[in-house]
This record gives C-alpha cells, structure tokens and sequence, in this order.
C-alpha cells in the first residue's frame, strides 16, 4: 500500500487486512504520521504497524532496498496525491521490468492506481507508453480503481452495447450529481480546490475530483474515443474550485456525449443514513437505447434496460434486454472485503486473470477529456483533445 491518508485508512488498508487469507500487506509512506483536513485522526505509520501487524516503510527507496520483501511483491495500490501518480507509477514499472527480466526470472509485478490516472495530459500519455510495453511483455497488470466500471451492472452493460443491438452509437447522455458542496466549499481542502504546484495541472475541483468516473464508465462500456470539447464551468465562491460542469464532447465516428455534473446535490455521503450520488445514463443507438440511472445509496432505484423498436410497428416500444441487478454505481462502502476492482486486482496478484475495468487506455482518455474541459471553459471556445 503507497500512501496511508484518508483514503487508505479509512477503505484500502483495512479492506486489504480482513483478506487475510489471501494478502499480506506492507504500508509506505513518506510521512511519520499522515494528516488530512477529511479526517483528522490519522494513525502514525507506527501505529498502523502495530496495529495490523505489517512492516511500515518511510519511501518506496526503503520498500525495495528490502529485498526479502521487495522480491515477494505480487502488487502494489498507489494510493498517494494525483500529482504523484506518474512518477511512481513509472518507479513501479521500472522496478517491475528489471525483476522480471532478473536472472531468476521474477515474478510479475501488477499495479492498482487511484483515479484519475495524473492530472497532466502528457504525463498521463507518458505512463500508457510504458504501461502498454510492460504488459505486451508480460511483466504485470496494470489497473486504475474506478470501482464502478467492475461491477456487474457495468459488464452486462458493456456486454449489451458490445452485442451491437444499439446498432450505431449517435448520442450519449450522462448526468452525475454529487453531495460534495461540504468539499469544494473548505478552504482548508486544498488538494480538491486548488491546482498543485507542479504548474501542469489546469484548475481543480469537481471535474478532476468526480468527472473521471462517469467518463470511466462511459468509455468502457461504449468505448469512444473523444476529439472536441466544449464546456462551461461554475465555481464556488468560497473557494474558486469548480463545482458544477456542461459538457459537449464530440467523439470520433461522429458520437455526441453530453455530460453535465454538479456537487450541490444537498447532503453527505457518509452520513447515517447516508445521501447517494444520482446518475442517469443514456446511449442512443441507431437501434435502440440504453437506459441505466438511479441512486447509488438505493440499490432499488434504477435497473439497466435496454430499449428497441418493434420492426414490426414502429410505434411500439419494446424493451428487450432488463437488468433486474439493482442500481450500483460506484463502491465507496468501506467494510467488508473491499469494492470488485479491489477484489479483481487481488485476483490478478494471485494469478489469475481479472475483469479489467479500467486500464491506462481508459486513464488517458478520462484525463485528456478533463484536461480539455477546463481549457475549454477558459476559453470560450470547442477545444481539441491533446
């Protein structure tokens, strides 16, 4: 586990431990003691050794100067600051590709990342280069955690679009609205609403915070490639990050995606009883459409269905394909074992082959999309993707 803040405290580490039959997990972190404005009771990374009785480490250096652990290393979760993705990412890749080219030709090495995949477009396109040779050589599996695009739901979505019985992909709809007003509105969450200091990073907010995993979703299950985007942004007033978004992204084949997204959706998500993220999908075919939308608290809100015209009379409407799997969406329960692309990427670790749900092709085109959005609200004006 790279990274032990709020995160991974509250969700990863935890998850990781209650697999014990099947994990034994090793913490890094470049800080004695973690702090976030989102939970301000943090254990010390000593603590946190002691209390899942794994060794603890100061730096990746440390980690793999360790060779007695470094060498039985099936994987690694980055869990860490979006600006740190790229270069640990390509840490990992490098260590992964000398071991596996060792002498006692080493063992794979698989990497789960956290979204997005970097907040810098050529960055992002410089990890999907070496992540691309990394696997077509065998050396391990690289996944993003977007815990949506494993789930059920989306494989039998994505199975439905695959089929082709939408025929042509002309339009996509896609409305995302989070209770997250709590976030963009504390000055004290600068991480959320403001850019980092690396100066690539275009604004921050709900469109880097959020945005990624409808974009996520909605490239695996219809697998699109964008070109052209045009969006408005608003802002908070308290603290300037972006809270809500219109989209229009052209996409290649002459596909049309409307995504709109917003963070005033009143409550929190982590109250008792918590308040969900609202989601309505919809992918217009030549053919038919499909439907998929609801609360992700509410699993009795929404269903998939897929809907096409009688040939027979074109008046009537008849709903071939139904989901009756429940609405879910994202998985931010923080018991239990731990969400599907966590399971998955324990799955891979073990040797066996997952479910990718997301992998670096999908990461470049959520943040290439993102990246573009905001250019495009400074603007004025359509831009390209880069």
């Amino acid at each position: 586990m790279i990274g032990a803040g709020w995160w991974s405290q509250g969700w990863h580490i935890p998850q990781i431990s209650r697999n014990k039959d099947r994990c034994n997990l090793v913490i890094v972190d470049s800080s004695p003691h973690p702090h976030s404005s989102l939970n301000p009771d943090l254990e010390s990374l000593e603590d946190l050794g002691a209390k899942y009785s794994c060794p603890v480490y100061s730096s990746i250096n440390d980690l793999l100067a360790d060779g007695a652990v470094a060498s039985t290393m099936d994987g690694v979760i980055i869990c860490t600051p979006h600006i740190t993705h790229h270069k640990i990412g390509l840490q990992f890749l490098e260590y992964g590709t000398k071991r596996a080219n060792g002498d006692d030709g080493g063992k794979p090495l698989h990497i789960l990342m956290e979204k997005p995949m970097t907040t810098c477009v050529e960055e992002a396109k410089s990890l999907h280069e070496v992540v691309s040779e990394y696997e077509k050589r065998g050396n391990g599996t690289f996944l993003i955690n977007h815990s949506a695009n494993y789930r059920e739901q989306t494989k039998a979505a994505q199975s439905l679009v695959m089929s082709g019985k939408l025929g042509r992909i002309r339009l996509i709809t896609a409305i995302f609205a989070s209770p997250l007003t709590w976030l963009f509105d504390n000055k004290a969450n600068k991480g959320w609403n403001e850019p980092d200091d690396s100066g690539k990073m275009i604004g921050n907010g709900l469109a880097w915070g959020q945005a990624s995993h409808m974009l996520a979703w909605i490239y695996h299950v219809s697998n699109v490639t964008p070109s052209r985007v045009y969006c408005q942004m608003t802002n908070s007033e308290v603290t300037g990050a972006d809270v809500s978004h219109s989209a229009t992204i052209t996409c290649e084949d002459g596909v049309v995606f409307s995504l709109t997204g917003t963070s005033l959706l009143p409550g929190y998500e982590h109250s008792k009883p918590p308040v969900g993220k609202r989601i309505a999908i919809e992918i217009y075919g030549t053919e038919g459409t499909l439907i998929y939308g609801g609360d992700d608290q509410d699993p009795t809100s929404g269903y998939l269905e897929l809907r096409i015209a009688d040939a027979s009379n074109l008046g009537q409407v008849e709903v071939i394909e139904r989901k009756d799997l429940g609405f879910h969406f994202e998985n931010g329960e923080g018991s239990g074992m731990g969400p599907e692309s966590l399971l998955e990427f324990v799955t891979v670790c073990e040797g066996g082959r997952p479910y990718v749900g997301a992998n670096s092709t999908l990461g470049v085109k959520a943040v290439q999309t993102i990246e573009a959005m905001y250019r495009s609200n400074a603007s004025g004006k359509a831009e390209d993707i880069l």
